[in-house]
């Protein structure tokens, strides 16, 4: 996403501000095409989620959010570490995991538009 346009609208869209923006125009964009690369990430924000260590959960959603995902790769363990973040109720929240949270929210819509994951949780 080299477009400014394009940035400032994806800030709109998830009430995301300018700070948050350059950290994510800032992250490398990597691809994730391996299972055990996916498992690591969420493992790390499960990790970095229960030592309430909001630098590291908003740098390793900066880079997913960033990353070329594989559509092939198995979602659920990565899905279920986001959700846990992005479903967080934003009163009482510290402001900077209020960041980590509005970029797990934006994480999830980016893998329901890769994984279409709300499938996994219907029966």
């Amino acid at each position: 996403m080299a477009d400014v346009a394009a940035w400032h609208a994806l800030a709109k869209l998830h009430h995301l501000d300018e700070l948050e923006v350059v950290q994510l125009m800032t992250c490398t964009p990597v691809a994730i095409t391996q299972q055990c690369r996916l498992d690591a990430a969420a493992v790390d924000l499960r990790e970095a989620h229960l030592q309430r260590d909001h630098e590291r959960l908003a740098q390793t959603f900066c880079e997913l959010l960033r990353a070329d995902l594989a559509p092939r790769l198995g979602c659920g363990a990565l899905c279920l570490a986001t959700l846990m973040v992005a479903l967080e109720r934003d009163e009482g929240l510290t402001p900077d995991m209020a960041v980590a949270v509005r970029l797990a929210r934006v994480l999830s819509c980016k893998l329901e538009r890769v994984y279409a994951f709300s499938k996994l949780f219907k029966e």
